[in-house]
């Protein structure tokens, strides 16, 4: 269980080099280091990029001006907020396809957005590789694998 809220807590943070280290090989698709360059957030870009104002609006076919699309003002966030992740009792998962037999686990977390807060489930397949624990698989619980009452199976069988 510790593995896998340490992993769901450096995914949600932004930790890449941390959650990259607690994936397996298949799973990181690579080394730690290509993992981090594929999951971490990219710089910004140093060119700018065109403002609305140098293009001529869109029209539709009555002449009508299309509005623009919202973008995050300047004083919102740009990411939400993400609660203290909560890990479920473990439960044993049978392989499929290429992962693994291992140990699901459900991780849950609040998501708080300005004006919502959800709350965020996964499964997580966990592995023992020698005499470490890796996650090897991350899916999302839907509110159909709720209802069979076996919600981490069901997830983790889908992918």
């Amino acid at each position: 269980m510790q593995v896998a809220r340490t992993y769901q807590t450096a995914v949600n943070g932004d930790d890449w080099t941390k959650a990259c280290g607690l994936r397996t090989e298949r799973y990181r698709h690579g080394s730690v280091k290509e993992c981090v360059a594929d999951n971490a957030p990219k710089a910004e870009s140093p060119e700018p990029t065109p403002t609305e104002s140098e293009f001529p609006p869109l029209r539709r076919a009555d002449g009508s001006v299309v509005p623009g699309k919202s973008t995050p003002s300047a004083t919102g966030p740009d990411r939400a907020k993400t609660g203290t992740v909560k890990a479920s009792t473990p439960q044993s998962v049978p392989a499929i396809g290429d992962h693994p037999a291992g140990t699901g686990v459900r991780v849950e977390y609040t998501v708080t957005w300005p004006d919502s807060t959800t709350i965020s489930r996964k499964a997580l397949r966990v592995v023992r590789q020698g005499d470490t624990w890796l996650v090897d698989q991350s899916e999302d619980i839907a509110e159909s694998d709720e209802a069979h009452g076996n919600p981490v199976r069901d997830a983790l069988m889908r992918g």
